[in-house]
């Protein structure tokens, strides 16, 4: 016991000399306080595998691929972001930068005031990535169990895991499903699954990297409103979701980001997008047409 509360007391040391180290961080003098998200000039790329004559008659040639090209966002603390764009816009992999996931090759990321490089671990703990992948669960096992492995990584243990696990699953309408195995959960179930994944450590950060992807109209529908009701009213976090859905993004979302061959090239919020750019739908079209070209 007094094991425990000594680790507790030294892992509340180190959190308080990070957020110090976190705040000499010279990009936070440029930044406001509400903004909870801080991008500058990010740039990702990645090395393009070379091909057999390439290896053997440009030994030392070095191609990139360009995911992201010198994006800058703020995202302000509470507020529900919505990033659209056509496939390989770059939007999953700016999800992971935000995440802490990858490292971006030019440009800084600053989380709740931590740099997302330097500080990875801090910034990490305040971020739930939910992502669309139903390969991320160990499908043998029940979903109580999966809470608890996961829960488990992050510095969850004994009763507080036990009642943590079983809290969000009855908060994502699961409570009945706990002790079945996950090979046998529909994709709407699991989509809840991931979300009470993300949710295990309360982070002040959830990122949706499209949570309607595999799901059917009505299933897609009652995720929306459960991400509504529960998330965005129950909660108060940051969400960041990423979706190709444009009736979920002015469901949910309180601003837009539209991203194209890794640039931003719309930045709205939901108000003036309806107000002034002749709704959502017409904005994106008129947008992404128009970059294309």
């Amino acid at each position: 016991m007094a094991k425990q509360i000594f680790q507790t007391e030294e892992k509340k040391t180190k959190r308080v000399s990070l957020k110090k180290q976190a705040t000499q961080h010279p990009l936070l003098a440029m930044k406001t306080i509400d903004d909870i998200i801080y991008i500058s000039g990010v740039t990702m790329q990645y090395p393009v595998p070379k091909r057999y004559r390439e290896l053997l008659f440009r030994p030392f040639a070095h191609r990139v691929q360009t995911a992201l090209r010198d994006i800058s966002l703020t995202v302000p603390r509470g507020e529900c972001l919505g990033i659209l764009g056509p496939n390989g816009a770059g939007k999953t992999t700016l999800l992971r930068i935000i995440g802490g996931l990858l490292y971006p090759s030019h440009g800084s990321v600053l989380v709740d005031g931590y740099d997302a490089h330097s500080h990875n671990q801090s910034v990490r703990e305040r971020v739930g990535y939910v992502m669309n992948e139903e390969r991320s669960f160990y499908w043998r096992l029940t979903g109580l169990q999966n809470l608890q492995f996961f829960g488990a990584l992050n510095d969850l243990y004994g009763k507080q895991l036990v009642l943590r696990a079983n809290e969000l699953l009855d908060l994502v309408g699961l409570g009945h499903a706990g002790e079945i195995r996950v090979s046998n959960y529909s994709c709407g179930m699991r989509q809840r699954l991931a979300i009470a994944r993300g949710l295990l450590s309360d982070p002040e950060i959830l990122i949706l990297d499209e949570p309607t992807k595999s799901l059917d109209p009505l299933g897609a529908e009652e995720l929306r409103q459960f991400i509504t009701k529960e998330i965005l009213g129950g909660q108060d976090k940051t969400v960041v979701i990423a979706t190709h859905q444009i009736e979920e993004a002015e469901m949910l979302c309180d601003r837009v980001c539209i991203l194209s061959e890794g640039t931003i090239i719309a930045n709205h919020a939901m108000t003036e997008v309806h107000n002034r750019l002749d709704g959502l739908a017409n904005h994106y079209k008129s947008t992404v047409s128009g970059c294309c070209k």
